[in-house]
């Protein structure tokens, strides 16, 4: 089973490029724990169901904070790539 693929994106004030950072590789806990952060904190959380080109089911979480958690950003955004086998495995 692939892991959890975390894509980071972020705009700092005054720029009009956006900032992404190399996909990273993370655990189904670690993703879990860190969307939690997000739903905890006043970032908005979407969850969506899909499947990727070759036909694996997926869940793909967005993460959108607003800049009042970052100085100097108008934005940071984590988009998690979750194989839904990986939320169904115990």
């Amino acid at each position: 089973m692939r892991p959890v693929t975390l894509y980071s994106l972020m705009r700092r004030t005054g720029e009009t490029r956006t900032l992404r950072w190399r996909p990273e590789a993370v655990s189904t806990d670690t993703a879990r724990r860190l969307i939690r952060r997000g739903r905890r904190s006043t970032a908005i959380v979407n969850v969506y169901e899909t499947t990727d080109r070759e036909g694996t089911a997926l869940h793909i979480a967005h993460v959108h904070f607003g800049s009042e958690l970052y100085d100097g950003a108008d934005f940071v955004t984590d988009i998690y790539e979750i194989p839904t086998e990986a939320l169904t495995t115990l």
